[in-house]
C-alpha cells in the first residue's frame, strides 16, 4: 500500500516505491469543521458539494458505557448539512417536519444515499436508523431546497432487519440495506463478532418486497453502488458497535445479478478496519474511512473519549468498475487520533479532503496540488 502520512497537519511522502502520478508533500491546512460535537458517521456528497451527514450514532448493541456517553451528553441524533461552497459556515443541524410517522427524539442515524435531483435539488435521502426502543428501519426524507429542511416521507423496515448498518440507492425506493451483525443486544452481539460467526446479511428491496442479497457473511459494512448502479462495492470488518477480536478487513467488489442478489467478484486486503465507501467526483476512485489499529478503535468505542487513529485510503478503479491491485492503494491521509479520532468516512471535493467519524468530529483538509491520480 502506498502511503501518504499526515502528521500535525503537516504530510510527508513515505519512501515507498511507485507512487501514483505525482503527489504533493502538504495539505495547506487541515481544521476541524464547526458545529459538529458527536460524530459525522457517513455522509453523501452531492455533484454541487452538499455534504448531508448523520451524527449521534448509538443503537442498542452499544456497550453501556458508549450508552451512558451517549445519555451524559444528551447526545441527539441529526442530520448535517455542509457545504464545500461556504465551508466557513460549518455543519448546520437540518430541521426535520415532524409527522405521525417519524419520532425526531428517537433518531439514531447511521448509514446514509442521497438520489440526486439536478433539475431541482430537491433530493431524496435514504438513512439507516435505530429508534430507541423500536426496530430498525430506513427513513426516506426529500430535502427542501427553499426551507432547507427535511420533509419525511415514509420508512421501511422487514423481519429482515437485523443489526443495519448502511444503505445503497438503485433509484427510488429500490435499495440495498447490510446487516452488519444478527444480534442487536449488546451481549449477544459481542460473543457473535468475537467468534466472527458469519451471521451478517445484505438484503435488498425491490420496490414493494425485502429479499437477501446475500446470506451468512461475516460483517458487512459500507456498501456504495458504482455510477451506473450496476456493481456495488462493500466493505467488510465486523461491527463497529462491539470488540472485535480478529479483524478480516477487506473491501470487495460485488456482480449484481439478476435477480438482485450479489456474488463477490473480487476483493483487496486492506490491512485497516474498513468503515464507510465514498465514491470519487469521476467515479474512477473509492475513498475509504477505516481504522488502522484495531484494539484502539475498539477501546474508543467502548468509552469514547478514548482517543483511536484515524486513516483515509484511496482505492484506483479501472475503466470497468474494478478494483486495482493492492499495490496501488493510497493511504492518504494518517492521524493519531489528536485531530481526529475514529475515522468512519471521507472524500474530496474540489481539492479538500473532508472525513468524518463515528462519534467524535469532521475535518477539512485543503490539499496542496494534485495529490491524486489525474481524473479522479
Amino acid at each position: 500500500m502506498k502511503k501518504v502520512d499526515l502528521e500535525f497537519s503537516q504530510v510527508k511522502l513515505s519512501k515507498l516505491s511507485n507512487l501514483i502520478a505525482t503527489l504533493v508533500s502538504t495539505f495547506l491546512s487541515s481544521r476541524r469543521v464547526k458545529g459538529v460535537h458527536y460524530g459525522a458517521e457517513d455522509f453523501h456528497v452531492t455533484k454541487d458539494g452538499l455534504a448531508f451527514i448523520t451524527s449521534g450514532l448509538s443503537c442498542n448493541a452499544s456497550s453501556r458505557t458508549y450508552q451512558d456517553f451517549i445519555q451524559d451528553n444528551k447526545v441527539k441524533g441529526h442530520i448535517l448539512l455542509f457545504d464545500f461552497k461556504d465551508p466557513e459556515q460549518g455543519a448546520v443541524v437540518l430541521k426535520i417536519r415532524p409527522t405521525d410517522k417519524f419520532d425526531v427524539s428517537r433518531f439514531r442515524p447511521h448509514g446514509i444515499r442521497v438520489l440526486e435531483d439536478k433539475d431541482t435539488a430537491q433530493h431524496i435521502l435514504y438513512v439507516v436508523n435505530h429508534p430507541l426502543s423500536q426496530p430498525d428501519r430506513v427513513e426516506k426524507f426529500r430535502y427542501d431546497l427553499t426551507t432547507k429542511e427535511l420533509v419525511h416521507k415514509k420508512y421501511f423496515t422487514s423481519d429482515l432487519f437485523r443489526l443495519t448498518n448502511d444503505v445503497a440507492a438503485v433509484e427510488e425506493d429500490t435499495f440495498y440495506v447490510t446487516n452488519c451483525l444478527y444480534f442487536n443486544v449488546s451481549s449477544l452481539a459481542t460473543m457473535e463478532n468475537l467468534l466472527r460467526l458469519p451471521l451478517g446479511s445484505v438484503v435488498y428491496y425491490n420496490g414493494s418486497n425485502f429479499e437477501t442479497a446475500i446470506p451468512q457473511i461475516s460483517g458487512p459494512n459500507g456498501i456504495l453502488l458504482s455510477e451506473d448502479q450496476s456493481e456495488p462495492d462493500l466493505g467488510m470488518t465486523g461491527s463497529k458497535f462491539v470488540p472485535l477480536r480478529e479483524l478480516s478487513p477487506l473491501e470487495a467488489s460485488m456482480e449484481r445479478k439478476g435477480d438482485n442478489s450479489l456474488a463477490p467478484v473480487q476483493t483487496l486486503n486492506l490491512r485497516s478496519a474498513v468503515d464507510n465507501l465514498h465514491l470519487s467526483s469521476s467515479g474512477n476512485g473509492l475513498f475509504i474511512g477505516s481504522h488502522p489499529i484495531s484494539h484502539k478503535i475498539m477501546a474508543h468505542l467502548e468509552g469514547p473519549r478514548t482517543r483511536a487513529p484515524s486513516s483515509v485510503l484511496y482505492v484506483p478503479l479501472t475503466s470497468g468498475g474494478k478494483m486495482t491491485r493492492e499495490e496501488d492503494v493510497i493511504e492518504l491521509f494518517s492521524d493519531h487520533g489528536d485531530l481526529i479520532t475514529g475515522s468512519s468516512v471521507a472524500t474530496v471535493y474540489d481539492n479538500k479532503l473532508l472525513i468524518g467519524s463515528v462519534i467524535d468530529t469532521l475535518i477539512i483538509c485543503e490539499m496542496n496540488g494534485q495529490v491524486l491520480p489525474e481524473g479522479t
